[in-house]
């Protein structure tokens, strides 16, 4: 028998009330915006602050937990964090596990009106997809700055959630891995099997993060595409 928590009609149900308590939070949040105007470290502890209290919607309505394991892997310093991509997940919750890192994101997200300002007040590095050259340097230099800096950058290498586009890995992930000359670390993540593609709903179980082995720097292009996209593939359900 089913349990009462996996039924389709409960999924439903709980995934509903997530949303609208979901949006009551971020109305009560919305004026905290203001802060962005103010040094990132009050910003920070405001969307810190806004995730936790997400996270805890998502486990309480939802069922949804969340396991970590591998962090032993995580070097000293700034660090690469090349993260499979399958859900909205974790675009928000991996900044707050890994101390706010500087995120690589697609550059239309930069002027969106409540997404935008949070991005720039974090120093979030807009990409731009359409092939623009000038952009691209811009973008790898911010990125070498920030891991000059003691910032770690933390980047998505297929670019999509799309599950027919998440297990490629782009190669601009080399060109960045190039430029800052820092450890890169593979992390897996089964969020797309509670947040599916395409739906809204939010099943419970639990959400399995994988910190894998770092892949030191100066590794050869081919070889590093290699190693990183094998293990995004062979720890995509930890």
């Amino acid at each position: 028998m089913t349990p009462l928590s996996e039924r389709p009609a409960v999924i439903r149900a709980r995934s509903a009330l997530f949303h609208a308590t979901s949006a009551a939070v971020v109305v009560l949040f919305a004026p905290l915006l203001v802060l962005t105007l103010l040094p990132m470290r009050y910003g920070w502890a405001a969307l810190s602050a806004f995730v936790a209290v997400e996270a805890a919607l998502l486990r309480v309505i939802c069922g949804q937990k969340v396991r970590v394991t591998g962090l032993e892997n995580v070097p000293p310093g700034p660090c690469l964090f090349a993260c499979r991509h399958e859900a909205a997940w974790e675009t928000l919750y991996l900044p707050r596990l890994l101390d706010n890192p500087a995120v690589v994101l697609k550059r239309e997200i930069l002027s969106w009106p409540l997404a935008g300002p949070v991005a720039r007040m974090l120093g979030h590095i807009g990409v731009d997809r359409g092939g623009d050259l000038d952009a691209a340097r811009q973008a790898f230099g911010q990125a070498r700055d920030a891991a000059r800096a003691g910032r770690s950058v933390l980047i998505f290498p297929s670019g999509t959630r799309d599950p027919a586009g998440r297990d490629r890995v782009q190669s601009g992930v080399a060109v960045l891995y190039r430029q800052m000359g820092v450890p890169c670390v593979p992390v897996t993540l089964n969020s797309g099997d509670l947040w599916p593609h395409g739906s809204w709903l939010r099943k419970p179980g639990v959400i399995e993060v994988r910190f894998a082995p770092a892949l030191a720097p100066g590794l050869k292009t081919r070889d590093f595409l290699a190693r990183l996209e094998r293990e995004l593939a062979e720890g995509a359900r930890p």
